[in-house]
């Protein structure tokens, strides 16, 4: 098989999105595949630290504006002119790298209009079926109705997940034939046990102005414990280190770092974001989840993981570390997931057999 040369491109929401093609680009790289990698802002920024010898590109950045209060659906609703544009000059830069860089495949992480017309691409997400806020429910089948018809322009669609939508649920409900369960994606390992450090490790994520407003929320109240904490801030900036006698603060991890942090835990307190569930279900953790406020996905996936007693969640606007904390030692946590990555290896492996 030739060396294939491969574009992959994560949404700029956030670094989850960013962080979950990890696994790809490495398992690509085991391949011998050559990889190119596109994306904006933060996002971007995590990859070209994780990966400084590939070459990267910059697409127009999403920047969705997050309200401090009142409706995100609205606040959304008033940006799809925008994202609709973004998609749109995505699609011509996308294809311009395929031309100019003779690209024999794409895999795009949530980015629309990161497919081409010249060669196969892939689609990836959890959310076949996007949520809707309550009383916004048109505005969910129209959201839901727009995004299929840009996946079907992909030559398929894989969900990192377990077959049967284990983890993500109701919200990749809506699978073709096009579709395929490619196992969780996660860029941290499992390193057993080993002696604990921390009571709480925070790790601080998300859009602005939500991510600050949770971080003073937090910090406020870890003045009043006596335990050692570790807080993770989730900018990436370089690694500044802040430490107290009971907390340690630093603006952000690589994989390697974030995996012994999170094993040095007893118990981790973040938002209910999937590429999160993912890490903490490879890592086998206990967690309290803060649901970004009006962030349906995150509010469903929090309220699916409590029902099963898998962890406890808080909305923002009550959260109180000491109750959330009590309450948390009645969920077993992450025990019951067994994690490898035959599964995506061999959904790589066959794409790039049938391209040759």
């Amino acid at each position: 098989m030739s060396k294939k040369r491969v574009l992959v491109v994560p949404l700029d929401w956030g670094l989850g999105h960013a962080t979950r093609c990890t696994p790809i680009i490495n398992a690509l790289q085991e391949l011998n595949c050559d990889v190119f990698i596109a994306g904006a802002g933060s996002s971007l920024k995590l990859l070209r630290k994780a990966f400084p010898e590939l070459k990267t590109f910059e697409l127009p950045p999403y920047n969705p504006a997050y309200p401090s209060s009142g409706s995100m659906m609205l606040k959304l609703l008033l940006q799809s002119g925008k994202f609709v544009r973004v998609v749109r000059v995505e699609h011509r830069i996308t294809e311009k790298l395929v031309e100019q860089y003779n690209i024999d495949f794409i895999i795009s992480d949530n980015r629309y209009g990161c497919y081409s017309l010249k060669v196969p691409s892939v689609f990836i997400t959890h959310q076949l079926t996007l949520p809707s806020a309550k009383g916004w429910k048109w505005l969910g089948a129209l959201a839901n109705s727009v995004a299929k018809r840009f996946v079907k322009k992909f030559t398929t669609c894989w969900v990192p997940d377990f077959p049967g939508s284990v983890l993500s649920g109701k919200l990749s409900v809506g699978a073709d034939e096009r579709t395929h369960f490619i196992g969780p994606l996660s860029r941290l390992n499992n390193l057993g046990e080993i002696e604990i450090r921390y009571k709480l490790l925070v790790l601080l994520s998300g859009p602005e102005p939500q991510r600050s407003i949770f971080e003073t929320i937090v910090m406020q109240q870890l003045e009043s414990t006596d335990f050692h904490t570790m807080v993770v801030r989730g900018v990436v900036e370089d690694k500044s280190l802040n430490h107290s006698d009971k907390i340690v603060t630093v603006n952000y991890l690589d994989g390697t770092e974030l995996s012994e942090a999170i094993a040095q835990s007893e118990l981790v307190l973040c938002r209910s974001g999937y590429s999160t569930i993912m890490d903490l279900a490879r890592l086998q953790k206990k967690a309290i989840f803060v649901p970004t406020p009006g962030q349906t996905e995150q509010e469903y996936l929090a309220e699916k993981v409590s029902q099963a007693g898998i962890a406890y969640y808080m909305s923002q606007k009550d959260f109180v570390l000491d109750e959330a904390m009590r309450q948390s030692e009645n969920y077993k946590g992450f025990a019951d997931y067994s994690f490898d990555d035959s599964l995506l290896r061999k959904h790589l492996t066959d794409f790039l057999h049938s391209i040759n």
